[in-house]
């Protein structure tokens, strides 16, 4: 099974309410499209972990939509541990993938830790941005476990490799309507 969940509740004003619109719009496309089984509007943790654990079977993808940095994952403002996934091992196979579409996950020593704790956990691949991502969703990795990181671990940081709104690209590059991740990345 293929998900996608994304933050109901990201925070208050009209960019936050834009950044939800898109996200649900974005899920409702991929379902449409058949690039995802199922997609969830979730507005805490609690909310998107237990609609993740009554779901059938096991999952071959999981994204996650909504905001991040360097080493965390938020949804509805509140930080996701790296523990708070543990539940997934009995969800996931060596060959599924959990991938992040949020900003700057993967970024610096915070975000190579992040990668490698988690994809050990599970036991399976883990993909995440080191950039800040909008419909241009730059930095893409993947780390599976055990294994090094294949990105410098400077990528994405302000001002070294920091890149205008209008030039997030970056490398590795896909657009917000990507629904696969490029082999090799």
């Amino acid at each position: 099974m293929r998900v996608t969940i994304y933050d109901k509740n990201p925070g208050v004003g009209i960019q936050q309410w834009g950044l939800k619109l898109s996200w649900f719009l974005g899920c409702w496309f991929q379902k449409l499209i058949g690039k995802v089984d199922q997609y969830y509007g979730a507005t805490s943790w609690a909310d998107a972990l237990g609609w993740l654990a009554k779901q059938e079977g096991t999952f071959e993808s999981v994204q996650y939509w909504g905001h991040g940095s360097p080493g965390v994952v938020w949804l509805a403002q509140k930080a996701c541990s790296v523990h708070d996934f543990s539940f997934l091992k009995t969800k996931v196979t060596p060959q599924s993938i959990v991938w992040f579409r949020v900003c700057s996950l993967f970024q610096g020593q915070k975000g190579y830790d992040f990668s490698q704790k988690l994809s050990n956990l599970l036991n399976c691949t883990i993909a995440g941005h080191t950039r800040i991502i909008g419909p241009l969703q730059g930095g893409l990795h993947t780390r599976k476990p055990s294994t090094a990181p294949s990105w410098p671990v400077d990528e994405g940081e302000f001002p070294k490799s920091w890149w205008p709104e209008v030039l997030r690209w970056g490398n590795n590059t896909i657009t917000c309507l990507a629904t696969k991740i490029p082999n090799g990345w």
